[in-house]
């Protein structure tokens, strides 16, 4: 059996009183929350932001992105969202993904060292669902006006059955 794919929905907003960057980092962690892959990592961040520490740092302290391989880096990396609706499709199969239990990681940088994770708990195999998310602001909530990430959604579809 292969793992499905897993989609991920979101709305960018525009800014209120900020300029938020909207750096991003999409990843999937073991139940223990050891990293298993990087899905996406938006370009400046791939490029230079992860070394500031403060932009996505629970993926920069999990990727270990300065001495990740090329091959890799080059692989998921891609544009920073635009402002408005987006999604992102991810073949866990095609990635070498088995089916199993993850934490799924999704983080944003706003602005300075603010940025929200939204995490959920995958179980990838027979079932479609939508993964129950939870959005931690670190390290609080910004004020800026606004919130500029909103309905987030990341749903899973199983793979095909083998013929």
């Amino acid at each position: 059996m292969k793992a499905g794919k897993l989609e991920f929905r979101f709305l960018y907003l525009p800014p209120g009183t900020a300029d938020p960057t909207y750096h991003t980092a999409i990843w999937l962690e073991d139940e223990d929350g050891k990293l298993i892959r990087t899905l996406y990592v938006s370009n400046e961040l791939s490029a230079t932001e992860h070394k500031l520490g403060t932009v996505c740092p629970d993926w920069v302290k999990q990727a270990g992105w300065s001495k990740a391989p090329k091959s890799l880096v080059d692989a998921v990396t891609g544009p920073t969202p635009n402002v408005g609706s987006g999604s992102m499709t991810f073949d866990l199969g095609e990635l070498g993904i088995a089916p199993g239990t993850y934490r799924v990681r999704f983080q944003v940088h706003i602005i300075d060292q603010y940025n929200i994770l939204f995490q959920g708990k995958l179980a990838a195999g027979n079932s479609e669902q939508d993964v129950k998310i939870e959005t931690l602001y670190q390290p609080t909530k910004p004020d800026i006006g606004t919130d500029v990430v909103k309905e987030v959604r990341i749903h899973y579809l199983p793979a095909p059955p083998e013929q």
